[in-house]
């Protein structure tokens, strides 16, 4: 019984396998898929608006599976007879029997060639939502939802393959334009549960920012659109960028990432970055987590790590995607921002002419949307020093605000504000307030010399509007005023020049020109001045310098954008001299030497004017023996008048 049955059971299945073997060469000579490009052409046409254009013959395939494979197809856009998307060739073979149990269970897909276009308009909407949208052909039911009880269909790909692609994003709402090129896709197995290898390469360039470079991604993809959840594993990502001046390094690395219809989550994330400036290299090695909710269109991330021999701990997130809007948390031990700076100007060009001044560029500000707080324990940039600086920003429609601003800065402080916009020209403005401040290192370390020195306040509030850094200094306006005590002004001694014009006054006095020189200052034990700022030039009026032996006052114009000077100083030798700054001072108390400076910063030329103080000189000579000569006369006549009284 056994073997008749097993025997009947043979011939069955050989009669089946005639039968589908029949029915394959039936369909294979009566069935000619071109048949119906015709029908399918048309059918895209009225439920999408689109014009499907196969110019090659379908072919179809049945060993040792059941498959379709067409040359060049091409898809217009909605509405209108220009190319959405194209292939060179499409290959999709499906295995037969599993398509009786509802299971689609595909071969391979191969696809070369694939060149697709997609615009952003500028009302936000895209040129392909209408892919995503229902069919809308009249008179037609929509598709009918799996029975009770009927198994939902089930997908397996064997793999996917996707070859020379090249897509293009044209964002006409931000006026940005990416174009991803050369670009392939690989996947193993794809399946519910199954952890299916998969790869992307290609080339990458988009403006607005600038960025050329290739990327590469791996990981390990695990769908299970039943649960509707998603996860990929062991993703690993490296980007090789060219930047302007520059070259970007970076690699991702991502353990486990979980996906589901509301979050993606990523427990554990490994960054590394190198970036190569004319200024230097940056390194960064960082690890952290991050959350993004689709529905709420948030990104929440914490890393740690170190840039270069910095430790730092930053929380980043985005608070929405669309216009993109940041938020951040960053504490930073010490950074050198000098560091990576550029190295010395291009040299001059034959002839000796400068290098052109680099224009400031804020293009970036325009479309920022941030806010957040900045922490930092040492830092140096410029040349200047600072440490515990702490800064809230914003930024918004172009415009950056620091505010407010403080740190610790040569044994004093610094609190105000900072701002940039990003206008054409682009606009500084400045309010600070420095308070027992070392002025003298400060400007040493940031022109590297120092014209002024002491401790004490300065306040500032200017602004400036300037396509380079020396057209904002010629632009220069506001107000400034220093209080300082203890200090000196280097380039000229103005006991010295007193000094020589008692000696000269014993002659015609001529008046006495030269160049001070920095080995040169006038001492001080308290100095205050305010400025009105227009156009680069600091003008003053009441100036007030005190020391032991003088009085200063002056007024003048101080040109910040030439780095000139045109001032009047009137020193005054203190009636109170007793013994001090030598036997000419001495003979000068009470008297006023005006001195003209003027000339470059670095060459201040002066002129005193002996003529006026001469002139002073003598004038004080006669009303002090007109006064000596009144009081002999009064002595007299009271004498005399003490005789006709008999007193």
């Amino acid at each position: 019984m056994r073997s008749k049955a097993l025997k009947y059971t043979l011939i069955g299945l050989a009669a089946v396998v005639g039968l589908l073997v029949i029915a394959a060469v039936v369909v294979a000579v009566t069935f000619n898929p071109n048949d119906y490009k015709p029908l399918l052409i048309e059918r895209v046409q009225q439920d999408r608006q689109r014009t499907l254009a196969i110019p090659g013959d379908i072919h179809l395939s049945f060993f040792p599976s059941l498959g379709v494979q067409l040359g060049a197809v091409s898809l217009s856009e909605h509405g209108n007879a220009a190319v959405f998307a194209s292939v060179q060739s499409l290959r999709v073979s499906l295995a037969v029997l599993p398509l009786l149990h509802r299971q689609v269970v595909v071969d391979r897909i191969k696809v070369a060639g694939l060149h697709a276009n997609i615009t952003r308009f500028k009302d936000g909407r895209t040129s392909i939502d209408d892919l995503f949208e229902p069919a809308k052909t009249k008179g037609e039911a929509p598709a009918a939802a799996p029975a009770p009880g009927q198994a939902p269909l089930q997908f397996d790909i064997a793999g996917i393959s996707i070859t020379d692609a090249a897509v293009t994003v044209d964002d006409q709402q931000n006026g940005r334009r990416l174009e991803l090129t050369k670009a392939s896709i690989e996947t193993g197995h794809i399946a519910p549960g199954v952890a299916s290898d998969a790869s992307v390469k290609g080339h990458v360039k988009a403006g607005a920012p600038q960025l050329d470079a290739d990327l590469s991604l791996k990981a390990k993809l695990m769908l299970d659109p039943a649960q509707a959840r998603y996860a990929i594993s062991e993703l690993q990502a490296d980007i090789s960028a060219r930047l302007a001046g520059g070259a970007l390094e970076a690699s991702l690395s991502l353990p486990q990432l979980d996906v589901d219809a509301k979050t993606i989550v990523a427990p554990k994330i490994t960054a590394k970055l190198s970036l190569q400036r004319p200024g230097g290299t940056l390194a960064l090695n960082a690890s952290g987590d991050a959350k993004l909710s689709l529905e709420r269109h948030t990104l929440e991330a914490r890393l740690a790590g170190k840039l270069d021999d910095s430790s730092f701990d930053a929380k980043i997130g985005m608070s929405r995607f669309s216009p993109a809007a940041y938020t951040f948390d960053i504490n930073i031990d010490h950074i050198d921002a000098d560091r990576y700076r550029s190295k010395a100007g291009a040299p001059a060009q034959s002839g000796g002419a400068a290098a052109p001044e680099v224009p400031l560029d804020l293009s970036a500000l325009r479309e920022l949307n941030a806010s957040g707080s900045l922490r930092v324990g040492a830092l140096q940039v410029a040349g200047i020093k600072a440490s515990q600086l702490r800064a809230d920003l914003r930024a918004a429609g172009g415009k950056l605000d620091l505010s407010p601003l403080s740190a610790e800065l040569y044994q004093g402080r610094v609190a105000g504000s900072l701002a940039l916009t990003a206008s054409s020209p682009p606009r500084l403005a400045a309010q600070q307030t420095l308070t027992d401040i070392n002025i003298g290192a400060l400007l040493k370390d940031a022109l590297g010399k120092s014209s002024l020195d002491g401790r004490g306040k300065v306040v500032l509030d200017v602004t400036a509007q300037g396509a380079t850094v020396s057209a904002l200094e010629k632009a220069l306006a506001g107000s400034a005023r220093v209080e300082l005590r203890d200090g000196a002004v280097r380039g000229f001694n103005i006991a010295q020049a007193l000094r020589k014009a008692k000696a000269k006054l014993s002659g015609a006095a001529a008046d006495q020109t030269g160049t001070g020189s920095q080995s040169e200052s006038t001492d001080f034990s308290e100095m205050m001045a305010s400025f009105n700022i227009a156009h680069g030039v600091a003008h003053n009026d009441d100036l007030l310098a005190k020391s032991p032996l003088l009085r200063v006052t002056g007024n003048g114009d101080v040109d910040l954008g030439a780095s000139r000077l045109d001032y009047v100083v009137k020193a005054t030798v203190v009636d109170t001299l007793q013994g001090q700054g030598g036997p000419e001072l001495q003979a000068l108390r009470g008297q006023t030497l005006p001195v003209h400076l003027s000339g470059p910063f670095n060459a201040i030329g002066y002129k005193v004017d002996f003529a006026s103080l001469a002139k002073d000189l003598a004038k004080d000579k006669v009303q002090s023996q007109g006064k000596e000569a009144e009081a002999k006369l009064k002595q007299r006549l009271g004498d005399k008048l003490k005789g006709l009284l008999g007193k």
